[in-house]
């Protein structure tokens, strides 16, 4: 997959050399084209027996600005082999926010360039597209489907474009995939079979066949990037919020599934550090208290020993109310039955996910089940998992309706994902995180430090009893 932007100085140099390169079809579907020398050169083309067509908008006497500027050729309808297709003047905003282009079935003109209307931005740039199959084909339907609207026509055809149905099924496995629900993938992936001509989606689906899935979540986000402009250009305004909103909201939930991980990360190895070295650690800090003790005696360390002798109290305190705290053990199975319940479940009761009027009831669920997770109570999430079930949450994207609702939520959903994202990045930037990231085996690290500490205390056994015989 390959693509590049050109800026506005650049777009002429680069249009013409792809434009005289194509050997077999030029498609474009751009509105309308005033710039001479692109017309000559479409011209020239066509005579050599490459096949030019063009979809522009009827010429309006009343707005020149939408002309094309060989006089009389929308009339025609073919000029030097270079056919034109014309549509209603109703499609003009279409044509301002979505023109495209197919050369040879392969490659994708996109972009804000306006083809030499007069007044355009300066800010204005192509975008060339190639290597992603998947785009050309779905670009080239819509291309034909723009080609046969009839005027005046108060509906058309609904087309279905295989590359949008692509696109779904993807978006589906990635989500599947993002939860952990992975056990029947293999029936999403025979649902990709058809498009596994296109390598970019071979690729994909070998990923997802090895269950190498984080590669593959990476490879499908990838591959959806390039069909952004693809997918804003054929689907309504509304649904294309929608979609974005409801990526946004997985995005969420996904990434505060890893902050809450994390955080359960920490917590289990503070439980396993407790539970391995706690009582070890308590008799070193008191015969650490005791020789700062006998040091104050004989050198006058006063702040030394009152230094000690809290650290010891405090770690006291802490390491006896740890102990109380009691948490269940799971199997393997259980464990992974755990994470899974957990990802399906915030998916549908994420307090960011959820429309204004659940808020307050999602967030009351959203905390009692990270309460369960934590604690690793398996049967508290089984039933909260079945109670989302029966009353299901209404996500954001399905409960607005207007397309002014539908900006303030995406624009307040990017920056809950920001806020998410600083705040995974804090939590990992933690010195405990970035300890415990480094050891590949708990066992074996509790095990060595055990060792360490135990010849730790020795050493200040023998001396504080080495100190104190005199006195006795």
């Amino acid at each position: 997959m390959r693509s590049r932007n050109y800026n506005q100085n650049e777009v002429i140099h680069y249009l013409a050399k792809y434009l005289s390169e194509a050997t077999k079809k030029i498609h474009l579907a751009i509105g309308w084209l005033n710039d001479d020398g692109l017309f000559a050169l479409l011209q020239k083309q066509a005579m050599s027996g490459v096949e030019v067509v063009l979809i522009l908008l009827e010429e309006d006497d009343q707005n020149l600005a939408w002309k094309t500027p060989q006089k009389g050729i929308l009339q025609k309808g073919n000029y030097r082999g270079v056919k034109v297709i014309t549509v209603e003047e109703a499609y003009k905003e279409r044509f301002i926010d979505h023109r495209f282009g197919i050369i040879d079935d392969a490659i994708v003109l996109t972009g804000s360039y306006d083809w030499g209307l007069s007044g355009s931005s300066k800010d204005a740039a192509l975008t060339i597209t190639k290597q992603v199959p998947s785009l050309a084909q779905g670009f080239e339907v819509e291309f034909n489907r723009l080609s046969t609207l009839k005027p005046s026509a108060k509906r058309t055809k609904k087309v279905v474009n295989p590359t949008i149905e692509l696109l779904k099924k993807l978006e589906v496995i990635k989500t599947l995939v993002g939860i952990g629900d992975t056990d029947f993938l293999y029936l999403r992936l025979r649902g990709l079979k058809k498009y596994l001509p296109d390598e970019n989606v071979a690729l994909i689906h070998e990923t997802l066949r090895n269950k190498l899935y984080e590669e593959a979540i990476s490879f499908i986000k990838k591959f959806t990037n390039y069909h952004q402009y693809f997918q804003a250009c054929i689907e309504p305004p509304i649904d294309n919020f929608r979609r974005e909103i409801q990526q946004l909201e997985d995005e969420i939930a996904n990434i505060s599934n890893e902050f809450s991980e994390t955080e359960k990360l920490l917590h289990q190895f503070s439980v396993d550090h407790t539970a391995t070295l706690g009582d070890l650690l308590q008799k070193i800090l008191f015969q650490s208290k005791v020789k700062a003790e006998i040091e104050q005696e004989t050198r006058g360390d006063q702040k030394a020993f009152e230094e000690a002798k809290n650290d010891y109290e405090e770690y006291t305190k802490t390491h006896e109310a740890a102990k109380k705290q009691k948490q269940k053990v799971l199997s393997r199975q259980e464990q992974k039955e755990l994470k899974k319940l957990y990802r399906q479940s915030s998916l549908r009761c994420h307090p960011d996910k959820v429309v204004e009027e659940l808020h307050a009831q999602a967030e009351e669920i959203f905390i009692e089940l990270n309460q369960a997770y934590k604690a690793n109570d398996l049967e508290r999430l089984r039933a909260i998992n079945q109670q989302l079930k029966s009353g299901r949450m209404l996500s954001k994207s399905e409960g607005i309706t207007t397309l002014k609702k539908l900006e303030s939520s995406y624009n307040n959903l990017n920056q809950k994902l920001k806020d998410w994202q600083e705040k995974l990045a804090t939590l990992q930037q933690m010195p405990s995180y970035k300890t415990i990231s480094s050891i590949d085996d708990w066992e074996v690290y509790f095990e060595e430090t055990r060792v360490i500490l135990e010849a730790q205390l020795n050493r200040l056994i023998l001396h504080n009893e080495a100190h104190l015989k005199p006195s006795l």
